[in-house]
């Protein structure tokens, strides 16, 4: 795609409707008349996004946008093609982003130290700390391996087969209980040694194929966040309250122990 100075607001409405939904493609549907489209359009692709859509495309980063795959109180991710590869779009929403959780989290984080509370650069930072956490621990840990972070626009690896994402364990279950615990707790030990603590770690937040990949890390930090160890207390604790349904659990205390060892 060329590079280009402006969209109006026409192109704008051109390319929402041009987008690929997993039932297939829509066409000749005016906005007003389609409140999904309008919704995704009002919240997901405001001007500044849609030009760095535009930007990545010209960069060589993406092809084309192919189909929405999820929508969140924070993100809507969109399956895309790179080289003929599927990619991840994480579009972080500069309108509707839970603001103050966005607030809370990242001035706690020294990587964002003298971030100002503008709700834009926030969301921009927000993307990039993904973007970040994903770098640090994608060779250690499974998790989509990141490409690029534009604004509040994150490209990674599309953890699925065309356009479907791989179920999450919430929604299939464990495949070995016992196996699959004791790799999780070890895999938050080996994240916690490089230095990350994924924040939000839960049976919605793994993906399942033939290995396990943890998503989401926009809420990872660093240990040198007075929060750290709060949070990893969480991620602990959700990982044995779910697994609790299918094996007896070690105490909280003694995999703490271990994992700070």
């Amino acid at each position: 795609m060329a590079c280009q100075e402006g969209v109006s607001g026409q192109e704008l409405d051109v390319m929402v409707i041009s987008l690929k939904y997993k039932e297939g493609i829509i066409k000749e549907k005016r906005l007003e008349k389609d409140p999904e489209i309008f919704r995704i359009k009002s919240e997901v692709f405001d001007h500044s996004t849609l030009m760095t859509i535009y930007n990545l495309q010209n960069r060589g980063y993406l092809d084309s946008v192919e189909s929405i795959v999820s929508t969140g109180k924070e993100a809507n991710i969109f399956y895309g093609l790179r080289k003929k590869r599927g990619v991840a779009i994480k579009i972080f929403r500069t309108a509707t982003s839970s603001f103050r959780n966005i607030r809370e989290y990242i001035l706690s984080d020294p990587r964002f130290k003298g971030i100002t509370c503008n709700r834009r650069k926030l969301t921009y930072a927000w993307a990039k700390r993904e973007f970040k956490n994903l770098m640090r621990v994608y060779k250690k840990v499974k998790v989509p391996k990141p490409i690029t972070v534009e604004n509040n626009v994150l490209l990674m690896q599309f953890l699925g087969r065309k356009g479907v994402p791989y179920p999450r364990m919430k929604d299939i279950g464990p495949k070995d209980p016992e196996k699959d615990f004791e790799e999780i707790i070890d895999r938050i030990k080996t994240m916690y040694d490089i230095g990350i603590v994924h924040s939000d770690l839960s049976e919605y937040n793994i993906l399942v194929n033939k290995e396990m990949y943890f998503i989401d890390f926009s809420q990872g930090t660093v240990l040198e966040d007075p929060n750290a160890l709060n949070f990893l207390e969480r991620d602990i604790k959700n990982i044995i309250r779910y697994f609790s349904d299918y094996i007896e659990t070690p105490e909280f205390e003694e995999i703490y122990k271990k994992i700070l060892r």
